[in-house]
């Protein structure tokens, strides 16, 4: 099955005490490459959160964030700063004996200190947070992998009217190739008669050139190669594996392989149509890049 490597999922769920948020995005990258945000609380669950996502992402530049918050209120306390708070009241009180200076040091003089108080918070259970975010996180995975199957769709009804245009253009260019060989080695014969103008020349000889021509014009081996190439592109498109490697790599051989043929070929009409395949070959590696 083709997907895309460009999609989107999202899920958010108040799950037992928790209001879970996650988005994940990517866009296409030549391997995986997975950036997780996570609060800092929940740092521990990152190789948690990658494993999920790398069972179904093999290719791609993937974001990940999520937001846990409690929706149980603020459950945190306050404390007082023992160490700090007996330091400050002991200078303070050297400060008015070493000074004679008057009053007390009161209630109100430690209250207006904003150090003496801390904020705490209850240790975060980790597990229970990963048993609770799992399944937001894989409701957020289904929904991205649908867009990349649904987008997937479209990529391979696209390349394969690729595949087919270029399959009817190697079919010309067999039915037009035996002919253009046999053309272009009768105006070598003539070109070659007109220089000589009737003078003697070994007529063995000029059909060896010929035949040497002819050999070396030849695209038969080619347009095999490419008939091959286009089998085994349906056959990769057809697995329920990730795919875009190998089409990648497919797509190569079959620019050589039209390359080749351009270069050997001295026919006009065949030129055109090595330019047209050259063209979609080109359309049909744009849309790969996009395959994971």
């Amino acid at each position: 099955m083709v997907k895309s490597m460009t999609g989107f999922g999202r899920c958010r769920e108040s799950v037992g005490t928790f209001d879970i948020l996650c988005e994940i995005k990517s866009v296409n990258s030549r391997y995986l490459d997975t950036n997780i945000k996570l609060p800092r609380a929940c740092g521990a669950l990152e190789d948690c959160v990658k494993q999920a996502v790398s069972k179904r992402v093999s290719r791609g530049k993937v974001d990940i964030y999520i937001s846990v918050e409690s929706i149980a209120g603020d459950d945190s306390g306050l404390a007082v700063n023992e160490q700090f708070l007996a330091t400050y009241v002991a200078l303070l009180r050297d400060i008015r004996e070493r000074y004679s200076l008057g009053g007390d040091v009161t209630i109100q003089t430690v209250a207006a200190q904003n150090d003496v108080f801390t904020r705490t918070k209850p240790d975060t259970d980790t597990e229970l947070i990963k048993s609770e975010l799992l399944p937001v996180l894989e409701k957020a995975l289904c929904a991205f992998d649908s867009m990349r199957k649904a987008e997937g769709e479209k990529l391979y009804d696209d390349v394969l009217g690729h595949l087919a245009l270029l399959e009817s253009i190697r079919e010309r260019i067999a039915l037009r190739a035996p002919e253009s060989v046999r053309e272009a080695n009768e105006k070598m014969k003539s070109r070659v008669r007109e220089l000589l103008d009737g003078a003697d020349y070994d007529e063995a000889r000029l059909l060896t050139e010929c035949a040497i021509f002819a050999d070396r014009a030849d695209i038969s081996e080619e347009l095999a190669r490419l008939g091959s190439h286009f089998s085994q592109f349906r056959n990769i498109v057809a697995e329920n594996v990730p795919v875009g490697r190998k089409l990648d790599f497919l797509v190569q051989e079959m620019n050589r392989e039209v390359n080749t043929i351009g270069s050997k070929a001295s026919d006009g009409e065949i030129a055109r149509l090595v330019i047209e395949a050259k063209s979609t070959v080109e359309k049909i590696r744009e849309q790969i890049q996009n395959i994971e």
